[in-house]
């Protein structure tokens, strides 16, 4: 039986109690603790709790009379908004299954994802109309609800969009408008009775950065589990403030990455979510940090690197965060140092995945008790064990990889319509992750990479993340991607790589040379090639199979650089 090891950490429990409830039980809970304090703010316009409470209400009242009932599936095509919030709470007051579309989806992707999960209605703002309209005839689709960014912005504000920009955004015809289906919908609250652990709160699909995107079943208590034990990690930050507090809402709230840190867990303790539409306008956010004196950020690697990067960090004072943790792949040393060093605040790696709704792990946010390298220790009710990949049995061996098993109140029920995928991942309640780690004797844990990703040198396995954190530590890689090429009979190392500012790039020479001071020689890269940007996943992982697939058409035929990179983009 796996153990829990970090007792050394003063006061950590193995397990937490959760409440028997769903979200929008727990939401109502804080919003009428609460009702006068800001939820969102976005775009300059702050709402309460009590308005938004409303806007849920009658969204819901008016999707039950579009026919909209329990166990329907409700798609919401928008980016981090007011409406998206309102979307999901009144969906799951109705005892619907909710399902996020990125707003950076293709068209394809967007008619799959309808498809899969048969929705029968979709709010989407009217920006993506046109592509919705497209996909429409092939899908279930039965009812079309246009919101626009100028809905939640103050009068003055919404008279420019619409001047500016709403007048080029397609016209609302045949859809059912948001803004009129608010104001027509009865106010009288919908409390839909569920079993929390049984009843499906949520289709969250992957990302599809290994394969064909499936949707994990996310039940009521999974997301439960998650906002509350998030709640609870926050008391290890020291000098935490009292209530409202203030989270960054930049992570898209499609992924569940952003949905349970950035939006759910701030929903259900009264905090204040500062919403930003397109989370690549870092200056917006660290301005924001500044200004309203913000407290917590999670994001993703990239974004704290970018931040440490921008040229203007140095103008704004962002010493109020208290609790920044990176989470979707592995995150540098060297991001670590850049962000501390310009910030002052410390940066923390987590670990999660969609189908565990997504956070396992997490490192303590602060300096005494995390161990930079890892991901951190299992949160509170969640177990995790290594397995030897062949005999699939328990490693109780410190240090000694396999593949990481996890167990919890969180993770999913299964994959949507999709028994063989469900059969492969969960065994007796445990959650394969596909991802090899190490445990330490402080129990801590450590990814070594993704099994799928593993390049075989020589009868040698190599392991990408270990050759990215060499080359991330050069001073004039920026950023770095590693994958098997397949070459003649074998395989080989090879490295893409965006250079640091200011500095030329190096030749396959001098990127050897480093890195044979620091790896066993067959994981040294045999070939590297220079992008200007890695491509990443909306969420903003690097896609591994895209370089792949650059790999292969590379190696069949000499491209120029500029077509090379437009293939990647």
């Amino acid at each position: 039986m796996p153990q829990k090891l970090w007792k050394y950490i003063p006061s950590i429990p193995d397990e937490i109690e959760l409440p028997d409830k769903s979200i929008i039980e727990l939401f109502r809970e804080t919003a009428s603790k609460f009702q006068d304090l800001p939820l969102t703010y976005f775009e300059g316009k702050y709402k309460t709790y009590k308005e938004v409470t409303e806007d849920i209400n009658r969204l819901a009242n008016g999707l039950r009379d579009l026919g909209i009932k329990k166990g329907d599936r409700v798609a919401a095509f928008l980016p981090n908004s007011p409406q998206f919030i309102v979307t999901f709470l009144a969906v799951d007051s109705l005892g619907a299954i909710f399902t996020g579309i990125s707003s950076l989806c293709s068209q394809k992707e967007l008619q799959y994802q309808l498809e899969d999960s048969g929705a029968k209605a979709i709010i989407t703002f009217d920006v993506f109309l046109d592509k919705v309209r497209k996909v429409k005839k092939e899908t279930s689709l039965e009812h079309i609800i246009v919101t626009s960014a100028a809905d939640e912005l103050s009068s003055i504000k919404a008279f420019l969009y619409k001047l500016i920009i709403g007048r080029k955004n397609p016209k609302v015809k045949n859809e059912i408008k948001y803004k009129e289906l608010i104001k027509q919908s009865s106010n009288e609250p919908i409390i839909t009775k569920v079993n929390p652990k049984e009843d499906i709160a949520i289709l969250q699909y992957t990302g599809g950065t290994t394969g064909v995107m499936k949707g994990a079943m996310l039940t009521h208590r999974n997301l439960v589990a998650q906002a509350i034990t998030l709640d609870y990690w926050k008391n290890w930050v020291a000098n935490v403030p009292e209530k409202p507090y203030r989270i960054v809402g930049a992570l898209p709230f499609s992924h569940i990455f952003g949905l349970s840190t950035s939006f759910l867990w701030p929903a259900i303790s009264g905090a204040t979510i500062f919403l930003f539409p397109d989370p690549r306008k870092l200056e917006v956010i660290i301005k924001s940090i500044d200004k309203f004196k913000i407290q917590f950020f999670m994001g993703i690697p990239v974004m704290f690197l970018k931040i440490s990067e921008h040229p203007n960090v140095d103008k704004y004072d962002l010493s109020s965060l208290l609790m920044c943790i990176s989470g979707g792949e592995s995150l540098p040393k060297v991001t670590i140092e850049k962000f501390e060093s310009k910030t002052g605040n410390v940066l923390v790696e987590g670990y999660g995945l969609t189908e565990s709704s997504p956070v396992t792990h997490v490192n303590p946010a602060n300096r005494k008790y995390r161990k930079i390298g890892t991901i951190g220790i299992p949160i509170p009710n969640v177990t995790a064990m290594i397995v030897d990949t062949d005999t699939l049995e328990e490693i109780t061996e410190f240090g000694k990889p396999g593949e990481l098993w996890i167990r919890g109140p969180s993770v999913m029920k299964g994959y949507w319509n999709n028994k063989e995928a469900t059969d492969n991942s969960l065994v007796n309640g445990w959650l394969r992750t596909g991802d090899v780690a190490v445990m330490d004797e402080k129990g801590f844990f450590t990814i070594v990479d993704r099994i799928k990703d593993m390049i075989i040198v020589s009868g040698y396995k190599v392991w990408p993340n270990e050759v990215e954190d060499v080359l991330y530590s050069h001073p004039a890689i920026n950023m770095a991607a590693v994958i098997g090429e397949k070459e003649e009979t074998k395989e080989i190392v090879k490295a893409y790589l965006v250079k640091e500012p200011g500095h030329d790039e190096l030749t396959l020479e001098e990127v050897r040379e480093y890195c044979k001071k620091h790896l066993a020689p067959y994981k040294v890269p045999r070939k590297i090639e220079y992008l200007e940007e890695l491509p990443r996943t909306a969420l903003g992982k690097v896609l591994r199979k895209e370089l792949r697939a650059l790999s292969t058409i590379t190696s069949a035929q000499s491209l120029p650089k500029e077509t090379i990179e437009k293939v990647v983009k």
